[in-house]
């Protein structure tokens, strides 16, 4: 059912472009009959995506252009949303020029509409391939003997579009921070356990103090949590589901995901990510989705998280908010406990990424007194 309305979705978001956006843009009038055949193709590749991404029935190079057009009639439906709004507002405006000037400046305005509207898609492409930078933030902690500095990577979602190749350069980016530990917080790829084995191999060259730790994403459970672990283990990952060690001075604690709920497997439980934490230490909880805080009957000093992308392409990133209490960035989420959210180092679904750019975040962690 999920599926099938996301294509209803698609469908309509389409429609709703061709009809309010291109039918009325004067420069397009004589070639409607096309238009209307290319957004009809746009639908089923698209849908086809949709489905593909659980099935994994397309091959790699249509999983690419028909995540590109999804992405692209997402971005082409809200600039028809905001043609429609400004011809509204400008109507009684446009009432005060005679019938040439307004359609001359029609004209200007729809030529405006629809060059923007794939430069935005044409930027957001260009962000998501490119490199993470690095998102540096100072995150005050009570009781934090010496500084520390953690390297946090999330949602990097190794798969068709991000290879081994962006698996080195991450590595050899994160290296160079000189890290006392690296975290990954869920989502390192959309492969099974087989193929993650060869495209995350790099990842055995990540260096720090401490070493690297990990815990599950929802998109682990959906290509084999067993599989995912196993080669998170392999990969000299030490893995914190539900389960806590004592290194440069905090606790770092981790859950299973939330996903393991409803596939009744590997199930987050935080008293037992807690058990026995040395409790003159600050504890930093690893856990992939920012609204496991909602469930959190205990409060630690500060959670890790990612997911939301950072909304990916706003303006999705208002509907990310009605799931998720936490967008990007840090927060204060009471006296004591607050949260960083990554927007994550790859993305998921179209390969766009817009007012949402992907990030390695380096966590200095300081004691509250050197604010």
């Amino acid at each position: 059912m999920f599926y099938i309305l996301i294509s209803l979705i698609i469908v309509f978001m389409n429609f709703y472009a061709y009809k309010r956006l291109f039918c009325k843009v004067l420069v397009f009038s004589n070639f409607l009959s096309l238009i209307r055949l290319v957004f009809f193709a746009f639908c089923l590749c698209e849908v086809a995506f949709t489905f593909s991404l659980r099935l994994n029935f397309l091959s790699s190079y249509m999983k690419i252009f028909s995540g590109y057009l999804l992405a692209l009639s997402f971005i082409l439906f809200n600039f028809a949303l905001l043609y429609d709004v400004i011809l509204l507002i400008l109507r009684p405006v446009n009432r005060t020029f005679n019938i040439k000037r307004r359609e001359f400046l029609r004209s200007c305005f729809d030529v405006s509409i629809i060059i923007a509207s794939f430069s935005y898609f044409l930027k957001g492409a260009f962000n998501a391939l490119r490199l993470p930078s690095v998102k540096h933030q100072k995150v005050f902690i009570s009781g934090l003997k010496k500084p520390l500095k953690l390297v946090a990577l999330t949602d990097i979602h190794l798969g068709n579009f991000l290879g081994v190749e962006f698996a080195s350069d991450l590595v050899k980016r994160v290296n160079e921070l000189n890290a006392d530990i690296i975290v990954i917080v869920g989502d390192m790829a959309d492969l099974n356990a087989d193929s993650l084995r060869k495209v995350a191999a790099p990842f055995k060259d990540f260096t720090s103090k401490f070493g690297t730790f990990f815990v599950p994403g929802n998109h682990e459970y959906y290509n084999g949590i067993e599989g995912a672990l196993v080669v998170a283990n392999e990969l000299g990952f030490k893995i914190l589901g539900n389960k806590n060690v004592q290194i440069g001075g905090v606790n770092l604690a981790g859950v299973y995901d939330l996903a393991g709920i409803k596939f009744k497997k590997f199930e987050p439980n935080l008293q037992e990510s807690l058990l026995n934490i040395d409790t003159n230490l600050p504890t930093i909880l690893l856990s992939h989705q920012p609204k496991f805080v909602k469930s959190m009957d205990k409060n630690v000093d500060l959670v890790i998280s990612g997911h939301t992308h950072g909304g990916q392409i706003f303006p999705f990133s208002l509907l990310v908010k009605l799931d998720q209490p936490f967008l990007a960035g840090l927060y204060q989420v009471n006296d004591k406990m607050q949260i960083y959210v990554s927007r994550g180092a790859g993305f998921w679904g179209p390969p766009v990424r817009i007012l949402a750019p992907s990030e390695i975040t380096l966590l200095e962690l300081r004691n509250v007194d050197e604010k």
